[in-house]
């Protein structure tokens, strides 16, 4: 058995492992990468080469970015999450992008998921999470209304920020505010947890089996690639060993 802790609210959580983001891309939707063995930085592009995701770890910027070229300014969008946003909550973005039948009721307001959840939100587009350490809001720049989304923003270095441009079809904002807002806590390892500010957030440990962690990810992987008509299921590879740690 393993321990594992259950960690909420979920934007606190941490940012988790990257690969639940960049391996279903590349396995389950067919995004090739680059292979830049001696840099620590992860290039996917989509199937149409007109989608971009880039992990960069670059000190006091935005790790992630992802850029789709629509083929003319009004169709062309990006979006952006600061290296401490938990990739849960860029996953449900990517896998949004990546859906071959987005679901319409996903077309709806971006603030109604947060607001079934009791997060304050504006008419402009502001909202703020229950407790206050989320804030988000609409601003206009060169006549586009972009999202911009912080974490922690009273502290001396905010948490993490996320930027959606205002061009970002609307399912894939949604599929985000509903990922944020979503009650249910998160699953991090025990290293996952450290750094942890833990005075803010609840922290529940559990112990599950290590096969069961150990095939969450191909899981995901399998669970998506499903949802490709004709594709066929993708190819099974192992995962590396669970270790046991102390609480």
């Amino acid at each position: 058995m393993i321990d594992q802790a259950l960690v909420a609210p979920r934007y606190l959580a941490g940012p988790g492992d990257p690969a639940w983001v960049t391996v279903p891309l590349h396995q389950a939707s067919g995004w090739s990468h680059g292979h830049e063995p001696l840099l620590p930085r992860v290039v996917l592009s989509s199937p149409d080469q007109k989608t971009l995701l880039r992990l960069d770890p670059v000190p006091d910027d935005q790790w992630w970015r992802i850029t789709h070229n629509g083929g003319s300014p009004a169709t062309s969008w990006y979006a952006s999450f600061g290296a401490r946003t938990p990739v849960e909550l860029i996953a449900a973005v990517t896998d949004a992008l990546t859906d071959p039948a987005p679901d319409q009721r996903m077309l709806a307001d971006p603030l109604r998921p947060l607001r079934r959840q009791g997060w304050e939100t504006a008419p402009d587009g502001e909202f703020r999470s229950p407790d206050g350490v989320v804030e988000g809001e609409r601003l206009t720049f060169s006549g586009s209304n972009s999202w911009f989304i912080t974490a922690g923003r009273k502290e001396d270095v905010p948490l993490w920020e996320a930027r959606l441009d205002g061009r970002t079809p609307t399912h894939i904002v949604v599929a985000f505010t509903q990922a944020l807002a979503d009650p249910a806590p998160l699953r991090r390892t025990h290293e996952q947890t450290l750094g942890l500010n833990r005075h803010r957030l609840d922290l529940h440990w559990q112990q599950v089996p290590a096969e069961s962690l150990a095939s969450a990810l191909p899981t995901r992987v399998a669970r998506l690639a499903a949802r490709r008509p004709g594709a066929p299921p993708p190819a099974a590879r192992p995962s590396p060993p669970a270790r046991r740690h102390p609480r």
